[in-house]
């Protein structure tokens, strides 16, 4: 079993110009956009890239420990970036551009970063959603509204560093930062998109049918690639594009969203030919979920669902699981204030999220 920190062990002595660009390093750049470049790659690109070498030595100066992210997002980042900073592949990287934005105002959460590579191309990241519960309100605007904050945000990253650097580029995030990448991708100026190679998307939430059938996303279509694991529930969410390929996970359900599972060989990914019959009933579920609701139902279900958990004080997942007994204390009664068919569908939702019911529908 291999997951993307092995393939570091096994190809991290081989340069880009040794062995060239592949899925896997997608997938590691995309995860390295979740470090805390925070007083080490300068926001504004003028001020000079930074090597991911030095990145690494300077992070772990100020964090000895590594840094806690959350209980979102995986701890296997500090690992991560002590041992691609470590590696010959990547400690050469020039990195520039780090943006981490949270507006509570605005409702945005958008976090991105830009990858040099020896060849002059360009690797633009886009952070997932993070612990704070503005990341996740955005996530679930998606559904309803387009363009979000932060998707507003990375089509003006992708036009400043096209600007500023010259090259082929590559897009890529996961979760959330997935969706971000693929709508940059679409959304960008003509003159930008010529020079797009390919937009990842890690497992991320798609698009509802009015994006997928604009031109400006048909436009792009054959240069997205969207990777989902075999139980995916965070990557069909919403609508994607019939392109995806599935990547076998060693975790179960949700834990699948953590990439940390998907299995490696070699230069690529360990794939499956379809979604198992979990991620089949899923997807379906959500399906049916969504279409029996329209953009209007979606938005007021978004602002119950995030009443009731901004009910108990919290600003971030971690401050709801710190102390659960007040947390769980609050969001009941304030799930007790709903109306009779607000707490329903609330429930609804909780069941298809967390439980696996095994029965078909």
């Amino acid at each position: 079993m291999s997951n993307f920190l092995d393939y570091l062990d096994w190809r991290g002595d081989l340069t880009f110009q040794a062995a060239p660009f592949c899925e896997v390093d997608n997938l590691i750049f995309s995860m390295l956009a979740f470090a805390d470049y925070s007083g080490i790659v300068p926001d504004d690109p003028l001020d000079g890239p930074v090597r991911l070498s030095r990145c690494g030595e300077a992070f772990f100066e100020m964090y000895p420990e590594g840094l806690d992210y959350g209980v979102i997002i995986p701890q296997k980042i500090n690992d991560l970036l002590h041992k691609a900073s470590a590696s010959e592949r990547f400690g050469e990287v020039y990195v520039t551009g780090y943006r981490n934005e949270v507006d509570e105002e605005a409702g945005k959460q958008f976090a991105a970063v830009t990858f040099l590579l020896p060849d002059n191309s360009l690797f633009i990241a886009f952070r997932g959603t993070d612990d704070t519960l503005v990341g996740w309100r955005e996530d679930f605007q998606l559904s309803f509204t387009t363009p979000v904050p932060s998707q507003k945000s990375a089509v003006r990253y992708v036009e400043e560093m096209s600007r500023l650097y010259r090259g082929d580029i590559r897009l890529g995030g996961h979760s959330k930062g997935g969706n971000l990448a693929v709508f940059a991708a679409a959304f960008s100026s003509p003159d930008v998109k010529k020079r797009i190679i390919t937009a990842y998307s890690n497992d991320g939430p798609g698009f509802t049918e009015e994006i997928l059938a604009r031109e400006e996303y048909t436009s792009m279509e054959k240069r997205i690639v969207t990777f989902v694991p075999q139980s995916s529930i965070v990557g069909m969410l919403l609508a994607i594009n019939g392109s995806y390929r599935v990547i076998k996970s060693t975790s179960p359900m949700l834990l699948q969203h953590d990439p940390g599972s998907w299995q490696v060989i070699g230069p690529r990914f360990e794939t499956m030919p379809g979604l198992s019959e979990e991620g089949k009933r899923n997807s379906r579920r959500f399906r049916e979920w969504l279409k029996n609701m329209d953009h209007e139902d979606r938005r007021v279900f978004t602002d119950t669902l995030f009443h009731v958990l901004e009910a108990t004080g919290a600003q971030t997942l971690r401050d709801l699981t710190e102390d659960t007994f007040k947390s769980v204390s609050a969001m009941v009664r304030t799930v007790r204030e709903l109306k009779p068919e607000q707490r329903s569908e609330m429930m609804r939702f909780i069941c298809l999220l967390f439980l696996n019911n095994p029965e078909k529908k």
